[in-house]
């Protein structure tokens, strides 16, 4: 798959018209990656939950259609796997050494993780990252990140449950000079052997602060978990109730601090898929480059075509950049990525 046709279907696939939809769409499209394709179908996004001052409303219906995320998944695993034959056939290579992990298309690089800005290149630069246990198997990660004139916030956490059982949470949110803008979050939880893959949207609208946001996010899963209940008397809930406690664990871990600033609007997207946790870096870049790429062209198909593309060639770079992909670029500053 080329370039200009995927951005030209995506253009008629991706859902929404602001900003804000460009990292939503990415989030629901990143979170199917890891699904088999004959069990795309299978998969749905069931409702959305409003929070409010006024508290919780849920209603039956996703804030993006299954059946454009299906969609939008289906397109991404053909860039991933055209983009794996260019690199099975040497038309793409992958360098990584002391300097950086570098990707060439045909002898042109495409794509760098390294310390050094690119001219023609959107650089993404990472602050130093705060980094805490919260227990003997729970760690919560966050920095800032500058990228397109834009300075973000970025936060990473993790809890291995157990050896097949595990638990991610990624934020992205665009740092103004009163707090933070729009909020996006992507909450999951990760086990073996799935055969359903489903998931849920929250949107949090209010004078909330980032630990209330992550507060509220667990009083609406929590509620989303009983309305699953409900429907299905034979319906035993683990990843949501799982989801919901890590949720509060980060609002009481983030309430007080120097990041715990007034939000814009709220997002959150709550799965129960498999991923791998290689997909961090791929969800984090490709969504800070579409974002940047929808502020410079107003064009909500391409920001997304640009998010996938350069999620997926984090995703490659990661896998076959080895320790050096994993120093340049969580450890180190920069990414770099050819602009839009």
């Amino acid at each position: 798959m080329r370039w200009l046709g995927l951005v030209m279907v995506l253009a008629a696939v991706a859902m929404g018209q602001t900003a804000g939809d460009v990292i939503n769409n990415l989030y629901a499209t990143f979170s199917l990656l890891g699904t088999p394709d004959v069990l795309l179908p299978r998969y749905e996004l069931f409702h959305t939950a409003y929070v409010t001052q006024s508290g919780v409303t849920i209603v039956d219906s996703p804030l993006v259609p299954g059946a454009n995320v299906t969609e939008l998944a289906r397109l991404a695993k053909a860039y991933y796997y055209d983009l794996k034959r260019q690199i099975d056939a040497g038309a793409v290579t992958v360098v990584a050494n002391e300097t950086g992990v570098y990707t060439y298309q045909n002898g042109t690089l495409i794509y760098a993780i390294s310390n050094t800005p690119r001219e023609g290149f959107l650089t993404l630069e990472f602050g130093n990252w705060t980094s805490l246990q919260l227990d003997s198997n729970t760690w919560l990660n966050y920095t800032t990140a500058a990228a397109g004139g834009r300075q973000w916030f970025v936060l990473y956490y993790v809890k291995y449950v157990n050896e097949t059982h595990r638990l991610y949470v990624i934020t992205l949110a665009e740092v103004g000079a009163a707090g933070y803008g729009d909020v996006f979050t992507w909450a999951n939880y990760w086990f073996k052997n799935k055969t359903v893959y489903f998931g849920d949207w929250v949107v949090v609208e209010g004078n909330f602060t980032l630990s209330q946001y992550y507060a509220l996010l667990s009083t609406a899963v929590d509620r989303l978990a009983k309305k699953w209940q409900s429907s299905d008397r034979q319906y035993k809930p683990q990843a949501y109730p799982q989801i919901s406690q890590a949720l509060m664990q980060i609002s009481r871990a983030v309430a007080g601090t120097d990041i715990d600033k007034p939000l814009g609007k709220g997002y959150a997207l709550v799965t129960d898929v498999t991923i791998g946790v290689g997909l961090a870096s791929a969800v984090i870049f490709g969504g800070l480059a579409a974002y940047d790429c929808y502020r410079r062209t107003g064009s909500l198909g391409r920001a997304v075509a640009v998010g996938l593309w350069v999620g997926v060639n984090s995703f490659f770079a990661g896998a076959l950049g080895g320790w050096w992909s994993v120093y340049f670029g969580v450890r180190a500053t920069a990414g770099s990525f050819l602009m839009c």
